[in-house]
């Protein structure tokens, strides 16, 4: 028996596909199987793992005849005779040591599932690319280090761990809970339903801190930035609904599938209005999630208590008031892409940028801008002294009065967070005009920073 299963679902993704396969046959761990679910592929990427597999006895090519990514992963799980299961998407890559340390991990704690922090990554336009550190903790429910079950999940009133692909699963434990994927047509947010499975489940969850798992965000036909989004999370949260009720849900179970499902139901629709377009149907989908959820509400699953005081307030507005709703997203959409749009054109127009901050921020703010064209970062500053002269992201960190004298006609943008007020004090008193010192108030959240549609939008619109 293998160590570990590794699924790879794919479908004409040949500019990407080799790295990926190196990534996976060069693991310190060598006991894997490694199974390709290609689903007639037609731009060579079959070739390529046709001339893997013929060099690689651990490599096994079985074809999909459905375009459909729960399709291809049901085909895996049914195939795999690992004692665990990994996922590796195809236009990704993984570190050497992922699966050792995930699978030794595993057995130590006699873990259903090891999951661990994942890098982001995107391409600049000179060709460099850009790597940032997404927390699993940031905003969800993640505990490091410690054991983990449903009862964590329904508890918290935060969102579960929304991805998939950057741990290990006990296949004995998808096989006991008959935990599949839905078979729907397409390869976009299809591992929704097998998430919520899993921490619906879950006995002995395991989070690293660590980080293996290489997501690319600079693939413009990935699912992350399909228009269907809305329909496609309707016929998984449908889907999941039945299998949950079919095994006979507790109250609790429900009043948390009820909250997810509200995030699902209208945050997705936002983001859709703000860098692209709805595709045909959304709106009737739109309108099954308000059925949906209005039946959650007069059941009392879904209230005031179980969700925090800005979502209820949203969930009431979505659920009763659908034309407000509609506005209100209209609205919060424009306003969120005309001011990025807006600071990107600003910063784009400036001579130097001096970014004040050096530390986790500050690197997602470089992303950002340097994604979206904007070069002419000039250097860092900070506080630190311990930082002064060194090198970040290549560029040299500087005192702040030596930043001042050196980078004069600079915009010195402020992204060191809670410290951002006294910083701009600081730095108008080193005789900075007030029109050279601006403090960052956008995104740093690594996908918004990494994220593709941006520089896409911009380009459509010829800016």
């Amino acid at each position: 028996m293998p160590k570990i299963s590794v699924i790879m679902p794919s479908l004409n993704v040949a500019p990407y596909i080799r790295e990926c396969m190196d990534s996976v046959i060069c693991q310190t761990l060598n006991d894997l199987e490694i199974l390709c679910i290609d689903a007639g592929s037609t731009d060579g990427t079959r070739e390529v793992l046709e001339e893997y597999a013929g060099k690689d006895a651990r490599i096994r090519l079985i074809e999909s005849d459905k375009k459909s990514y729960g399709y291809q992963m049901n085909l895996g799980l049914e195939a795999a005779a690992g004692e665990y299961i990994g996922i590796v998407e195809t236009d990704d890559f993984i570190l050497p040591e992922m699966f050792e340390e995930l699978y030794a991990c595993a057995k130590k704690q006699d873990a259903d599932f090891v999951k661990s922090d994942f890098d982001v990554f995107t391409t600049f336009s000179d060709g460099r690319r850009f790597f940032l550190r997404y927390p699993l903790k940031m905003g969800s429910s993640v505990k490091y280090d410690q054991i983990f079950t449903t009862a964590d999940y329904l508890e918290s009133m935060l969102s579960i761990d929304v991805f998939i692909w950057n741990g290990i699963y006990k296949k004995e434990f998808l096989q006991n809970n008959q935990i599949r994927f839905q078979e729907t047509p397409g390869a976009a947010f299809q591992d929704c339903g097998f998430r919520y499975q899993i921490a619906l489940c879950v006995q002995r969850g395991y989070f690293l801190s660590r980080s293996f798992y290489c997501y690319r965000r600079d693939n413009i036909t990935s699912s992350t930035y399909n228009s269907n989004s809305v329909l496609y999370n309707l016929a998984e949260c449908r889907n999941l609904l039945h299998e949950v009720q079919k095994r006979g849900a507790e109250i609790e179970q429900m009043e948390f599938l009820a909250r997810e499902i509200a995030v699902i139901a209208h945050r997705p629709y936002i983001e859709l209005l703000t860098w692209g377009s709805p595709a045909e149907g959304t709106k009737e989908a739109l309108e099954e999630f308000r059925v949906l959820l209005k039946d959650f509400m007069e059941q009392g699953i879904l209230n005031s208590s179980t969700v925090t005081e800005e979502m209820w307030l949203e969930i009431k507005m979505f659920v009763e008031q659908p034309k407000l709703y509609d506005s209100y997203a209209h609205f919060q959409a424009k306003v969120k892409a005309e001011n990025l749009r807006e600071f990107l054109d600003m910063a784009a127009a400036q001579k130097e940028i001096v970014l004040f901050g050096s530390g986790y921020k500050g690197a997602c703010i470089y992303c950002l801008l340097r994604n979206n064209g904007v070069n002419h970062i000039a250097a860092f500053s900070d506080n630190n002294k311990k930082k002064w002269g060194s090198l970040y992201l290549g560029h040299k960190v500087e005192a702040p009065e030596d930043a001042v004298r050196n980078h004069s006609e600079a915009l010195f943008l402020i992204v060191c967070g809670g410290y951002s007020a006294d910083v701009q004090r600081q730095l108008r008193g080193y005789g900075l005009p007030k029109e050279r010192v601006l403090i960052y108030r956008w995104t740093d959240i690594p996908m918004d920073c990494t994220n593709m549609v941006i520089r896409e939008a911009n380009r459509r619109i010829g800016k």
